[in-house]
């Protein structure tokens, strides 16, 4: 699976996060549905699934499923450490078998039937349960890498060795500020409201000018967080700028248009 240096076929997920804001759950007060209602008509399977696998028998490290179902019928599968592999992507098109159970056509069998369920997909072969995410969290995790391309109040040169950011499912951060590797967790609050919690990180000296200090000060600041785009931008709770990121490498769901767009998903 080729990487794509500029996330330029995921509009279901990470262009349009708004989208998604109101599908990670089910309401009591819908009205029943007609006899004929399936998964697939209610739209409510589309966005992020992430399970964590417990170490199996053999010894093998524990595992993780992050897949994502965009509203087109494109998907893209990550597994992680599975048979002792440390990670494989997968992405095409999905095939509904009776409205029902999502076929992720191009997987490996044992992978790609997928029964979806009430905030949740079961895998048809293996049994795992992935649940259904918020939507900022599977928009954030869906390109390998944000790379920091504006730092309010820095005059840092962003043109060698810029900060990275790498988001997953499990609400986990991976990075760099410029100087240092950065490793950590982030978290939403009840309004969908981002902020991250103390990051650790390597200690070395560097000898050039880096924005390390301004970038770690701007992360204690965070308070929420929008994506435009290949763009994403934080806030502090003020709602004033503090940095802004670019989507510099994706393994992005399939598009038959291939056009950024936030108000068409594809």
């Amino acid at each position: 699976m080729q990487n794509k240096k500029y996330l330029n076929i995921a509009a279901g997920l990470v262009l349009a996060v708004g989208m998604f804001a109101g599908l990670t759950a089910c309401s009591a007060s819908k009205p029943v549905p007609p006899d004929n209602h399936t998964s697939q008509i209610a739209l409510d399977w589309a966005g992020g699934y992430y399970s964590a696998l417990a170490k199996e028998s053999n010894g093998q490290p524990d595992g993780a499923v992050s897949l994502w179902l965009a509203p087109n019928g494109g998907y893209r599968l990550d597994l992680e450490n599975i048979k002792g592999i440390p990670r494989q992507s997968y992405t095409g098109k999905v095939k509904w078998i009776e409205g029902k159970e999502a076929d992720l056509r191009g997987a490996p069998p044992e992978y790609a039937r997928w029964l979806v369920q009430e905030n949740q997909l079961l895998n048809a072969t293996k049994g795992w349960a992935a649940k259904h995410v918020p939507a900022l969290v599977a928009a954030l995790a869906l390109p390998d890498q944000w790379t920091l391309t504006e730092l309010t109040g820095d005059q840092s040169d962003l043109t060698q060795k810029p900060p990275e950011l790498t988001f997953n499912m499990a609400q986990r951060v991976f990075g760099f500020d410029g100087c240092n590797r950065l490793i950590g967790r982030y978290q939403l609050d009840a309004d969908g409201k981002l902020s991250f919690k103390p990051l650790a990180g390597t200690r070395m000296a560097c000898m050039q000018p880096t924005p390390e200090r301004a970038f770690l000060a701007m992360l204690e600041k965070v308070a929420d967080a929008k994506i435009q785009g290949e763009t994403l931008e934080f806030f502090a709770a003020d709602g004033k700028k503090l940095a802004q990121f670019r989507a510099t490498s994706s393994q992005a769901l399939p598009s038959a248009s291939r056009q950024n767009n936030a108000s068409r998903p594809e």
